[in-house]
């Protein structure tokens, strides 16, 4: 800051420099002992006062001062940095070391106000003397580049020859635009022919292998329709009607249609084209490649009909299946009626045996069929996917089984990094009730269940549940084969029937999914589920 004058302070005159230079300075030195004595005291501020102190300043008459050569100081500094991401960014500028020449007069300029600015409190007139000479310096060479330069910068094109220049190019490119891609869309792929109509002269151009095509000579050369009547007759509506719209407002087709040639042969081919516009927006020219698709078109639609005949036969034979089932239903249905109306008080001892196995027999078929339709429910039926949170449904099931739970001293650890998934909810829920109370079932004897739900995401980012129980485990060298089949059981237990990791199985795969297992005799079992939410 200023220091605090009260009274006025007379000017930095020869009396102001008697006063505070030393007399041996006054005295006359060689012109070499002042050089060196100049850059020896470059930084010395003994000799002078600063800029506050020499003079009669006012505060707003310094401050004033100040700020304006800070204000150039940070203009001339901003300056040279766009400069110079100009001469960067633009590889092709012309005349870069101008620019740097510009750069560091710019930047030198700019510190001279920045010094004079700090001698008001640090009076370096020395290093302001010198880096003033340093201004001029580069101020004269920049001057001399300049004027060497000044031929080279008048020869540059003027903004009219440059257009000029351009519009020739454009004429020269649009040329070899109109040849390439009749060479280029030709040799894409085999069976390809070009095509180009002049729109003012309605009139066709046509390739060699176009003529091919529509086994014919130059002679064939048509315009709109007569393009059209090489077609059949379902598909000149449609090509009349993409031409038109192609004419009025510009837009490209690529269609698949069947044509009659000049031989009257029948052929299917892909008609592709787009527009060409001059600089005025108006249509001048349509572009196109003509390709013979016969081969392939034919062995498609034939594809199509065995498909058709395919879900045709699949859904007779579902249709079948369903009548089979319900048929075998009624008959099962009509055995177990019939022997609920026997008395076996008036049997006899060997028929009370016979009888007893046939009702059996009976049940173990209703169930078996029970089974057999739920698998064919989960085939043929489509269950929209829900979003569902892993530790609601969880929850849910965990409600269902917890008598069973606290029955076998169980612990059910939960363990969801993933929150939600997408998936059919009431599939969710059966396989972790099937996965739950398979652990409670095979538990070891005299120990208590453990079991462990988690979910998490895997190395490509796939939500994954893991199932791990402590129970007996399974032998995957014995069974592991047909761990997940129908009917298939690895333990003697009462309850065991081999129908729920069936259905887990499709009930997963019908959404895309995976399941493994993995487990050990007396080590407990694992089971891991890959979804596939994009299924």
């Amino acid at each position: 800051m200023k220091p605090n004058h009260h009274q006025p302070i007379p000017d930095c005159g020869p009396l102001c420099q008697t006063e505070h230079v030393p007399a041996r300075h006054l005295e006359a030195t060689a012109i070499p002992d002042q050089v060196t004595a100049f850059f020896k005291g470059l930084f010395d501020t003994g000799d002078w006062p600063a800029r506050w102190g020499c003079g009669t300043w006012s505060d707003f008459h310094g401050w004033f001062y100040i700020a304006s050569d800070l204000l150039i100081w940070a203009a001339y500094f901003l300056i040279p940095l766009f400069l110079i991401r100009l001469t960067i960014l633009r590889k092709d500028f012309p005349f870069p070391k101008i620019i740097w020449l510009f750069g560091a007069f710019i930047v030198l300029c700019g510190t001279t106000h920045f010094i004079d600015a700090i001698i008001f409190w640090w009076p370096v007139y020395r290093l302001s003397a010198f880096v003033r000479f340093l201004t001029a310096v580069v101020s004269i060479s920049t001057v001399y580049v300049l004027y060497k330069k000044l031929p080279n910068v008048l020869l540059i094109r003027s903004v009219a020859e440059l257009e000029h220049e351009i519009n020739e190019r454009r004429l020269v490119e649009e040329k070899l635009a109109a040849s390439e891609f009749l060479l280029s869309e030709a040799g894409h792929v085999g069976r390809v022919g070009g095509w180009e109509l002049d729109v003012p002269t309605n009139k066709y151009l046509w390739s060699k292998t176009a003529y091919e095509i529509y086994e014919g000579d130059e002679s064939l050369r048509a315009g709109h329709d007569g393009t059209i009547a090489f077609f059949t007759e379902p598909h000149q509506e449609i090509l009349n009607r993409t031409l038109c719209q192609a004419h009025e407002n510009g837009e490209g087709w690529d269609l698949e249609l069947q044509m009659v040639t000049a031989k009257n042969t029948k052929k299917w081919v892909r008609y592709y084209g787009k527009p060409l516009f001059d600089q005025n927006g108006v249509l001048i020219k349509m572009r196109g490649v003509l390709m013979d698709i016969d081969k392939y078109k034919i062995n498609e639609i034939d594809l199509n009909k065995s498909i058709q005949l395919m879900a045709q036969q699949n859904s007779q034979l579902k249709n079948f299946t369903h009548i089979l089932s319900h048929n075998l239903r009624n008959h099962t249905s009509n055995i177990s009626l019939l022997a609920e109306f026997v008395d076996e008080s008036t049997l006899s001892e060997n028929n009370t045996e016979v009888f007893q196995k046939i009702k059996s027999v009976s049940d173990v078929l209703g169930n078996t069929l029970d089974d057999l339709s739920k698998v064919l429910k989960i085939r043929e039926s489509y269950l929209p996917s829900e979003e569902l949170v892993f530790a609601d449904v969880t929850e849910k099931v965990l409600e269902v089984l917890d008598v069973a739970i606290q029955t076998s001293n169980g612990e059910i650890n939960l363990d969801f990094k993933v929150d939600t998934i997408l998936f059919p909810s009431i599939y969710l829920e059966s396989i972790i009730m099937n996965l739950v109370s398979n652990g409670l079932k095979y538990k070891k004897e005299n120990m208590p269940v453990q079991i462990s739900l988690k979910t998490y995401l895997n190395e490509n980012q796939v939500k994954v549940l893991e199932y791990t129980d402590n129970g007996v485990g399974i032998d995957l060298e014995l069974h592991g084969d047909k761990i997940f089949g129908l009917y298939k059981t690895f333990h003697e237990h009462k309850d065991a029937h081999g129908v729920g990791l069936f259905l887990i199985k499709n009930q997963i795969e019908s959404q895309g999914g995976v399941i493994e297992v993995e487990s050990k005799p007396g080590e407990g079992t694992k089971f891991k589920i890959t979804f596939n939410e994009k299924s």
